[in-house]
């Protein structure tokens, strides 16, 4: 009984992980690392702009 549950447990939890993971809103969108870059070095430089 203990393993029936202990096995069942581990794929209800892979299978909310896998649920998750396939419906990121952010999934869907590549953003290179140098643009990534970018928009986190433009939103510091507005940020200390409007402090």
């Amino acid at each position: 009984m203990v393993d029936n549950f202990s096995i069942g447990l581990t794929h209800v939890l892979m299978a909310i992980a896998l649920w998750r993971l396939l419906y990121r809103s952010d999934l869907d969108h590549e953003v290179s690392p140098r643009v990534q870059w970018q928009q986190d070095r433009d939103a510091e430089r507005d940020a200390r702009r409007d402090a």
